[in-house]
């Protein structure tokens, strides 16, 4: 049999305003390669990557450079370049790390071989694979991977065993990284691709920052009609039945073609904050959720000056009524103040440091539309989301209410703090006070309520707002930590737990009594306080849907935790906040 010739790479397409930008200049698409790979070589303080040869093809400048700091063995690239103009050497190289970088009609391309995109990753146009795939792909996707802008989960990778689409409600709390399946079936019968490919009765595509077509590449010739060909379906109006809509339920803006946007979202964020001082639906948290609520100190510093320094999470009102503003550059104050965490109850070193604007988490509306600002990224809410994800909420409350009187939680005086109401949260007569002690830098639970025999594993938090997210992630961090340790058998995270509480004189049981707690079914509740409950009568009080939004995704990500065996169950408890 006959070797296959050919390559497969993945195709990105370079921001060349960005790159411009960066540069300070005006450089045309054959000018920037050298720019890029000479920046490279700078910043690894090496000559990394060295040019190869250069071609021009179909009116088109090519470019390409090879990582000269790899062991030689035989490469497909020798073979592939026959022919063009290019002459390389006859390496050999176990890992080819190679980059070839294609100026077709003044727009950047480029593919690569191994791990070359490191030498322009800051410079890759995002959007442009997801736009080819919503208007060559077919709905079913073979897989995908995702990451979640609510809880503690960076990313996750899903496959599945017979294509799918992906559903308007599994977008709700995701932005879409990765995508795999296939063309569809007009887009085959395309002349241009079977120029390319010749004729196929299916076709993957692979979709993250670059795009992938499945067959081989047999020459820069085929490659250079591909790319046009790729660039021309981009600026193609979106079909009737774009196969990927549901992706643009929430969607992050690309900081540098949504530039503009951005700015006047920080400028109308600013204004709110330390003009008017509003900060309704912005709260103060961190990318790393569980580790800035479970620290032990918090600090906010302003150039020399400690504004705050105390064992308690400052609110932005702390922050913004003990800084000095700077009405003139308004903007300066999100990164004039930095917020620092430690947590000495852990180990030494764990902390978190970061800039005021870094920590602010919430919604915003501008021009009629509704933002989020989460982890220090924009995401633009698509205009059917509030509807959807509010249905869906209410649904989702009546189905999990909990009475809180059937774990013994009491009322909560308005003066007093969070803290000081988990000290006596229940009244019931096996109760443990869990507030601030840690297993793995996870706050197990706020308050552990027995009746004999159900175990609640109790998480708090006042006021039903964007705060919700803090007690999300620490809902689903603890049940993963709990369930996997009964699964497992050891109960090795669980003693480790006992065994601090104890040492905090939070418990008097034995660890043998507190394992006991265990083997019963388990409920884990979210206990909110607010002075009015939440309801379909009283949503339009509550006007956070980042709060609603991480309800409905707890119980989407509780779901797959849980299961029949593991006897566990998540509930939602109104607290009364009283004067």
């Amino acid at each position: 049999m006959a070797a296959k010739t050919g390559i497969t790479p993945p195709i990105y397409k370079i921001d060349s305003e960005a790159a411009n930008e960066f540069f300070g200049g005006s450089f045309s698409a054959r000018e920037l390669p050298a720019k890029l790979i000479n920046r490279y070589n700078k910043d690894k303080g090496v000559e990394t990557y060295a040019l190869e040869g250069s071609a021009e093809l179909d009116g088109c400048d090519l470019q390409l450079y090879r990582n000269v700091k790899t062991r030689p063995s035989t490469s497909s690239w020798v073979k592939f370049f026959d022919g063009s103009g290019i002459e390389l050497e006859d390496i050999q190289n176990q890992m080819q790390h190679l980059v070839c970088f294609v100026a077709v009609d003044g727009e950047l391309y480029a593919y690569t071989a191994g791990q070359s995109a490191v030498s322009f990753e800051r410079f890759i146009d995002i959007s442009f694979p997801i736009e080819v795939g919503r208007r060559v792909a077919k709905a079913e996707i073979k897989g995908a991977k995702s990451s979640q802008i609510t809880g503690s989960t960076l990313a996750s990778d899903v496959h599945f065993r017979d294509p799918r689409r992906i559903t308007y409600a599994e977008s709700l709390d995701n932005v879409w990284m990765a995508l795999s399946g296939q063309l569809r079936a007009s887009v085959l019968g395309e002349v241009v691709l079977k120029d390319i490919f010749g004729p196929k009765s299916k076709i993957r595509l692979d979709v993250t920052s670059a795009i992938r077509l499945g067959p081989r590449i047999e020459s820069p010739q085929k490659l250079i009609a591909l790319i046009r060909w790729l660039a021309a379906k981009s600026d193609e109006p979106l079909p009737n039945d774009d196969p990927w809509a549901g992706l643009d339920a929430i969607k992050v803006l690309n900081p540098r073609k949504k530039k503009d946007l951005i700015e006047k979202l920080r400028k109308a964020l600013a204004d709110r904050i330390f003009v008017k001082q509003d900060w309704s639906n912005m709260t103060v948290s961190h990318v790393e959720a569980s580790l800035y609520d479970n620290a032990t100190s918090y600090a906010v510093i302003q150039g020399d000056a400690v504004l705050y320094e105390e064992d308690t999470q400052p609110e932005l009102s702390d922050i913004v009524g003990r800084m000095t503003v700077d009405a003139v550059n308004v903007l300066s104050n999100f990164s004039s103040v930095i917020i620092q965490t430690e947590n000495s109850d852990y180990f030494q070193g764990i902390s978190t440091t970061a800039p005021l604007m870094n920590h602010l988490h919430g919604e915003i509306r501008h021009d009629g539309k509704t933002y989020f600002l989460l982890a220090g990224k924009w995401y633009e809410v698509d205009a059917t989301y509030i509807e959807q994800i509010t249905k869906d909420f209410l649904e989702i409350l009546t189905s999990l209410e909990l009475d809180p009187a059937s774990v013994g939680l009491r009322e909560w005086k308005q003066e007093r703090s969070e803290g000081e109401y988990n000290e006596t949260a229940s009244k019931a007569q096996v109760f443990i006070n869990g507030d601030r002690v840690l297993t793995d830098n996870i706050e197990l639970f706020d308050g552990l309520v027995s009746d004999g025999t159900t175990t609640y594993i109790v998480h708090v938090k006042r006021n039903f707002d964007v705060k919700v997210r803090d007690v999300r992630s620490q809902v689903i961090n603890s049940a993963q930590i709990i369930e996997n340790d009964l699964r497992i058998g050891t109960m090795a995270k669980l003693k480790q737990h006992h065994s601090r509480l104890v040492s905090r004189k939070r418990t008097d049981f034995s660890e043998d009594e507190f394992l006991a707690l265990f083997e019963n079914p388990r409920v884990y509740v979210v206990a909110y306080g607010s002075e009015v409950k939440v309801d379909e009568t009283t949503i339009n009080q509550f006007g956070s849907s980042v709060a609603r939004m991480e309800i409905v995704s707890l119980n989407n990500q509780f779901r797959q935790i849980s299961s029949a065996e593991s006897q566990a169950k998540l509930r939602v408890a109104w607290v009364k906040i009283v004067k």
